[in-house]
């Protein structure tokens, strides 16, 4: 698996629990929860029309099966390189019990899904697991949208506790400004070979009117010049251009 890819995911975000006490307050509200991915190209003669057929299927069996379940098909739009996938599957429960709950009520009753999975898409690019950290979601779990990608670094002495807190602070002041977006940080936890970043920042926006908008927010509205002040000292996230996709809720878990 490839390092761009690698960043795409995970997806999703963080470790709350190697964040510092103030964080960890956060946390009791919204836990950090497990997110997977797969990273999937189109098998020849297949559609995204064919993907979404089964997709539909596994919605009615998450409904029953894995009810706490949540997933998302995820298609590049802003991406330089044939090593990203065309599409990454991604999924999240709420905590570690959940996942082990469903992995195994999907081992035990999925195969036939699996198979017509396997018949449309080639995911052997990769499966990882991600732990996510909110930072402001103040529209609640996302559902068909936009994503946004960004590869982190710490700086020299920063930590998870610092980048969070520095993210939530750009997170609010963009909001201040009349950003619309939802914000993330996704730490690699399992599967991600060796990722040339320490995190993912992630923002999510219900549709391209309001991504444009926040856009220019960031360009010209003064959202650069503030995550210059917010992030110095702490973390990076400008090492490679950010990946944007396309995002399509598959099925929205009971919380």
């Amino acid at each position: 698996m490839n390092k761009y890819a690698t960043a795409v995911l995970m997806f999703l975000v963080a470790v709350i629990t190697w964040v510092q006490p103030a964080q960890a307050q956060d946390a009791k509200a919204v836990p950090p929860a497990p997110v997977e991915a797969f990273y999937c190209n189109m098998k020849e003669g297949k559609s995204h029309a064919d993907l979404k057929q089964v997709a539909d299927r596994f919605s009615q069996w998450a409904a029953k099966n894995d009810a706490t379940y949540s997933a998302w098909i995820l298609t590049r739009q802003f991406g330089m390189g044939a090593e990203l996938p065309e599409v990454i599957w991604l999924g999240s429960w709420p905590s570690g019990t959940a996942l082990g709950k469903g992995l195994t009520a999907w081992q035990a009753g999925g195969r036939e899904l699996a198979q017509a999975f396997d018949a449309v898409v080639d995911c052997s690019i990769g499966h990882v697991l991600a732990s996510s950290v909110q930072i402001s979601a103040p529209d609640g779990p996302p559902g068909d949208g936009v994503v946004m990608f960004s590869q982190c670094s710490f700086a020299d002495g920063g930590d998870y506790a610092k980048a969070v807190a520095a993210h939530k602070a750009f997170s609010g002041a963009m909001r201040s400004m009349g950003s619309k977006g939802s914000n993330w940080v996704f730490f690699p936890m399992l599967g991600g070979g060796d990722p040339a970043y320490d995190y993912l920042g992630v923002s999510a926006f219900k549709n391209w009117a309001d991504y444009g908008a926040a856009y220019d927010l960031y360009v010209t509205g003064g959202g650069w010049q503030k995550a210059a002040e917010t992030f110095k000292g702490v973390t990076s996230c400008d090492q490679r251009p950010a990946t944007v996709w396309d995002v399509k809720l598959v099925h929205q878990g009971a919380r």
